[in-house]
């Protein structure tokens, strides 16, 4: 008898690593030359494109976001959390609105709000920063004042570890170099990676589901100014994929710095294409909201 269940764990083990994802080839890669690596790694944003809705996802000119942020220590345990409401219109506007108010009541103390937010707090509870370019300002108890030249910095940064930005601007820009680097296995799931790298030396690794072709993590190598240069890497990973107006939308994307889980965005509400005026997104609209005026 024990025999016979020695026997059948054995083929069920046989079995299961037969299914398990293989280790990614190396032929994947070595074989391949430069133009076909560049064409195949094309070949699975298109895909992934596909996948969060085609035309419906390239036709996206702004998107309206709010939902929950919260922020982690180096220990992983919980900082705070903040209601945020990120609006924005492609492909360099950006107005963010951190709400305090709405997770820890209107009479909550100022020491309750733990997470790292380097901005004031104006008198109703909230903060608002705005980015248009190359320019930006934010809104705090202190009225509205320009951001400084490493906040803008930092700005540029993230605009280029944005893959949608990417994937709906940036395809063509002749500077960025693309490469197929394999296939490997992600969170349990079996992907397939692309590298892209820019002229500055900013790399962006991407691996996309094997079986649906959407973005599941990305991975941003670059030096870091702000530390002397140092070598940095930043991880997004993307999750809970929803449809909205013909768009496959992740409403849960993890952040990483250098090897450590540091925030985690969930949204509870996403919309596209409301026609933003561009007015939202001036030092103009952020001095009307410090007098009292409506959000616009």
């Amino acid at each position: 008898m024990r025999v016979a269940i020695r026997a059948a764990a054995c083929v069920v083990l046989v079995v299961c690593l037969a299914a398990w994802p293989r280790a990614a080839h190396t032929q994947d890669t070595a074989v391949l030359a430069p133009d076909a690596s560049a064409a195949k790694a094309r070949e699975i944003i298109q895909r992934a494109i596909r996948a969060m809705g085609g035309d419906a996802y390239l036709g996206v000119k702004d998107a309206t976001r709010s939902g929950r942020y919260t922020a982690f220590e180096h220990s992983g345990e919980v900082r705070g959390t903040v209601k945020v409401t990120d609006i924005v219109k492609l492909p360099d506007k950006e107005r963010i609105e951190y709400n305090f108010k709405m997770y820890y009541g209107v009479d909550a103390p100022i020491p309750l709000i733990v997470v790292d937010i380097p901005y004031p707090i104006s008198k109703t509870r909230s903060s608002f920063e705005v980015r248009n370019g190359d320019q930006g300002w934010v809104l705090g108890t202190g009225g509205v004042i320009p951001l400084e030249a490493d906040a803008l910095t930092r700005n540029r940064r993230t605009r280029k570890k944005d893959i949608h930005l990417l994937f709906r601007t940036r395809m063509n820009d002749p500077s960025l170099v693309f490469r197929y680097t394999g296939q490997e296995v992600v969170d349990l799931k079996w992907v397939d990676g692309i590298e892209i790298t820019d002229a500055d030396r900013f790399t962006t690794r991407i691996a996309f589901d094997h079986s649906t072709g959407l973005p599941l993590r990305s991975i941003f190598q670059y030096r870091d100014p702000d530390y002397d240069n140092e070598p940095t890497e930043d991880r997004d990973y993307y999750s809970l994929y929803h449809w909205i107006q013909g768009v496959n939308t992740a409403f849960q994307i993890g952040h990483e710095h250098n090897g450590y889980k540091t925030s985690q965005m969930f949204y509870e509400e996403v919309k596209y294409n409301s026609g933003l005026s561009d007015s939202m997104f001036t030092r103009e609209a952020l001095e009307d909201l410090s007098k009292g005026g409506k959000k616009k």
